[in-house]
């Protein structure tokens, strides 16, 4: 029995080291271009078209759709609204669980928000308090 749990510890510990001792974290190319809040679009050397997430645990990676590779999804933001807050726009939008409510400077605005905002610019009725 000793012998038996012996054998399973090491080959958990084993396998949790993996082939090369570790794993290495997955990091954001310096390239990467912000599509929506931690999501980015990156597309490398070969002309493949990554999509990075930041994660809890990390960033992930995926390969790109054809259908996200070149656009932002205008649907998902089609009901947003933005209001001027001095240096910052505060944003809403409905979701799955409510009205997702943020805030982000002007000068960090992400290609969604740009375009939220430059939406309600050009009318203003659609967002005001």
């Amino acid at each position: 029995m000793k012998t038996l749990l012996l054998i399973f510890v090491s080959m958990m510990a084993l396998q949790a080291a993996g082939p090369a001792g570790g794993t290495a974290q997955l990091a954001l190319p310096a390239g990467a271009v912000a599509i929506e809040s931690n999501l980015y679009r990156y597309t490398d050397a070969q002309g493949k078209t990554w999509i990075y997430r930041r994660t809890p645990f990390g960033i992930a990676r995926a390969e790109a759709p054809a259908s996200v590779a070149a656009t932002v999804r205008p649907e998902a933001w089609a009901n947003a609204k933005a209001w001027d807050d001095g240096d910052f726009v505060r944003f809403e939008r409905p979701g799955p669980f409510g009205v997702y409510r943020w805030r982000t400077a002007k000068s960090a605005l992400d290609a969604s928000e740009r375009a939220i905002w430059a939406r309600q610019q050009t009318n203003p009725t659609g967002g005001k308090d």
